[in-house]
Order: structure tokens, then C-alpha cells, then sequence
């Protein structure tokens, strides 16, 4: 164990699928789709041939679903100059404010991930994907479901040889719950690796995690004591508030999309009385930072009426929930008010989290960076880094593998 004999556990991090799709998705692809991949497989190569970006969201040129280029704060029009540069993509090796980059190969080679692991003095690690939530865009939903269950199928495969060090959550269709639900059921029954339910802060069509056709994905995790893991991104479907609301303006997009995406998550889950409905299911969110948290909770428990009619399904103050352990947020190391979070929410729900290997990681000083500060009690530290995480997630435990 990695912090004075207690496990440390890296509650995101990710695999870039997108990375290489024939490698990640060829083998795995349903039969039924697989002219449709075939497609797809060379669009991709046809823009690398040509020298182009390849990436499928986040980006001007993405083959899926461009974005538009960030608007500078300040300037009325810009004339199309900002698009003329060239924009770097997370897929690309670079070093990230002076640390060294992380070789594309850790994408299928878990090996290069456990040795990052070990540098780090992290004991296990939830693999997240980087962007396939986002296939939510295109418009053949069984298209969607087979790559979301060919990444099922890779990421799992990646897993397999790491002694539980190496642990994954099933993307979520939200399309098409009742085909998620068999998947979920499945994957859970084979693959001991599988520790959570991926799911966007909002659903495709706009409506927030409250929504009732949601209902059966958490009863069956539930049912299974699996929690929800909710994870976003910064502007690639499904979008969240902000994606239209900012003027597109790329600074204040990354300073607040991110968060506002968490507080709508924790809003709806705890308005929509889904804690209160499904009385064991858990739930944890993901890249949104921290230091909003006591605030929104604080504003809930404000609102909060006993039998109103906005909140029907809702039995308990905000605050009550959070003390009764079904959610739970992971922190960003660096964060400077991370004293004022435990303190006035308590050590029981913070989790620790690199979005290792992505642009941004304080790989691999982020444990460093939780163990060192001293205005945080050791309890508040071995909790944060790792005992947290197996409460929300029991398969993490090694011993569970």
C-alpha cells in the first residue's frame, strides 16, 4: 500500500479510445456494424494520410463533431485567425506545463500505465474513457451501443493482466437504457474489473440526471452495488449549461463549464430524489473540481421544503445525503480550499483523481501533492487518497479481483 501501509487509488483516469479506433474498437465491433466502423476507420485514416487532425470531438476540424474555435475575451471579431492556427490535441504527445509527456503507447500497453502507477505511488486505478459518451451524437443509436460494448470488450481485455490494479466503468447509452441495463448485467457478472456506470451530467436530449427513463440503469446498479460515476468534458456532446450560455469564450468555458456541468449532476440527482428512490445506490462525480461543493449544498439545504411540490421524491435535506454516504466528489490535488471542503462537508465523500494521462495530470506529484499539506489530519488524507473510493466502489479493493 502506497500511503504508510493504507491504498491509494486514482479515482480518474483515462484511456484515449479514440487514440487509435482500429486497434481499440476492430476487434470488438459488432458484426451488424461493421461497414459502419469500416467508415469511420477510414475517415480517420484519410485525414491522417493527409496530414490533418484526427480527432473525432473537442476540435475545429473533429470528424464527428467539430467544435467551433474558442472566442478571445475582449475581442469583437476575429476574423477567422484564431482558426487559422494550429490547435493541439490531447492525442498529440506534448509536455504539460514542464512535465514530460506520456507515450501514446500506455493507450494499449498497460504495462507503461502500472509502471506510471508505481512512480506515482498509486495502487489502483478506474480507467475512464475520453470520449465515447460523446457517440451519443451520431445518429444510429445501435452504432453508438456497439462501440460503447466493443470499448466494454477492449477495456476489459486491457484490464485482465494487472491483479486488479486496473479497474474500468461501463459507458452508459443513454439512448437506449434497456440495452445498457443487459450490458451493465453482463459485464458485471464476467468481468470482476468492472467496478461503476458511466454516465454524462446530462442526458442527450438536454434533460438532467433526475429523469425518470433513467430509473431502471439505477435500479439495476443498485441491484448490483455499482455505483454512478458521472463524468463529463469540456464542450463535445452531451453538452451541458454553458455550451451555448458563454459566447463561446474559451476562457471563461474552461474555468466554469466543467463546474457547472457538477453542480446541475449533484442538483438533479439530489432534487430528483434519486438518492431517496434508490436508497443503496451511490454515485460519485468526476472533473468538476471541488471548492463549489460546500456552497451548492449549502444553497440545496436553502431551498429544501419537506413535501414540495418541485422536489416530490425528495426526502431529506441535501446535507443529510451527503453524511449518508451515497455521493461522492473527487478533488483536483492543487485545489487550494481543499481544507474548507472537508471541513465543512466532512472527510467522508472527497476522492482523489489525476485525469492521468490527459493535458493538466499533476502526474506524478499528485499524490505528493494530498500527503504534503498540512492543514489536512492523515485520517482526512488516507480517506481522501483511497478509503473514500471503496466505499463508493467495494470492487476496488484488490482483494475483490
Amino acid at each position: 500500500m502506497s500511503l504508510n501501509g493504507h491504498i491509494v487509488v486514482d479515482m480518474d483516469s483515462h484511456i484515449r479510445e479514440y487514440e487509435d479506433v482500429d486497434r481499440t474498437y476492430g476487434p470488438y465491433i459488432d458484426p451488424k456494424y461493421r461497414a459502419s466502423f469500416e467508415q469511420l476507420s477510414q475517415a480517420v485514416a484519410q485525414r491522417r494520410e493527409a496530414g490533418r487532425p484526427t480527432a473525432l470531438f473537442m476540435h475545429p476540424e473533429a470528424i464527428i463533431v467539430p467544435s467551433d474555435a474558442p472566442r478571445p475575451l475582449g475581442v469583437s471579431d476575429t476574423f477567422g485567425v484564431n482558426q487559422t492556427r494550429r490547435v493541439s490535441t490531447k492525442a498529440e504527445e506534448r509536455t504539460d506545463r514542464g512535465r514530460e509527456p506520456v507515450p501514446r503507447e500506455v493507450h494499449w500497453d498497460p504495462g507503461i500505465r502500472l509502471k506510471d502507477m508505481d512512480r506515482a505511488g498509486v495502487d489502483v486505478s478506474l480507467i475512464f474513457p475520453s470520449h465515447s459518451p460523446s457517440y451519443s451524437a451520431l445518429r444510429d443509436v445501435g452504432l453508438e451501443f456497439a462501440l460503447h460494448q466493443a470499448y466494454h470488450r477492449y477495456v476489459s481485455d486491457y484490464c485482465a493482466e494487472a491483479e486488479g490494479r486496473l479497474r474500468w466503468a461501463l459507458t452508459a447509452t443513454i439512448r437506449d437504457v434497456p440495452a445498457t441495463v443487459e450490458e451493465l448485467t453482463s459485464c458485471a457478472e464476467r468481468d470482476l474489473n468492472l467496478v461503476g456506470v458511466l454516465v454524462s451530467p446530462s442526458c442527450p436530449d438536454g434533460s438532467l440526471l433526475d429523469n425518470p427513463l433513467l430509473h431502471p440503469l439505477y435500479e439495476r446498479a443498485q441491484d448490483l452495488d455499482l455505483p454512478i460515476l458521472v463524468h463529463g468534458g469540456v464542450l463535445r456532446p452531451p453538452y451541458t449549461a454553458g455550451a451555448v450560455e458563454l459566447d463561446n469564450s474559451g476562457y471563461l468555458i474552461r474555468a466554469v463549464y466543467q463546474p457547472w456541468a457538477g453542480m446541475t449532476a449533484v442538483g438533479a440527482l439530489i432534487g430528483g430524489g434519486v438518492f431517496d428512490l434508490f436508497p443503496k445506490l451511490r454515485a460519485g462525480v468526476f472533473e468538476t473540481s471541488a471548492g463549489w461543493m460546500p456552497w451548492l449544498i449549502e444553497r440545496l439545504d436553502d431551498g429544501y421544503q419537506p413535501d414540495s411540490r418541485m422536489t416530490p421524491f425528495l426526502q431529506r435535506k441535501p446535507s443529510e445525503i451527503l453524511a449518508g454516504g451515497q455521493l461522492f466528489h473527487a478533488v483536483e490535488s492543487e485545489e487550494i480550499h481543499l481544507d474548507h471542503c472537508v471541513e465543512t462537508l466532512g472527510e467522508d465523500i472527497w476522492l482523489f483523481a489525476t485525469d492521468y494521462p490527459h493535458a493538466g495530470s499533476p502526474w506524478p506529484d499528485g499524490v505528493r501533492h494530498i500527503a504534503d499539506r498540512p492543514e489536512l489530519t492523515e485520517r482526512a488524507k488516507v480517506k481522501m487518497l483511497g478509503a473514500n473510493a471503496l466505499r463508493l466502489c467495494p470492487r476496488l479493493d484488490p482483494q475483490s479481483a
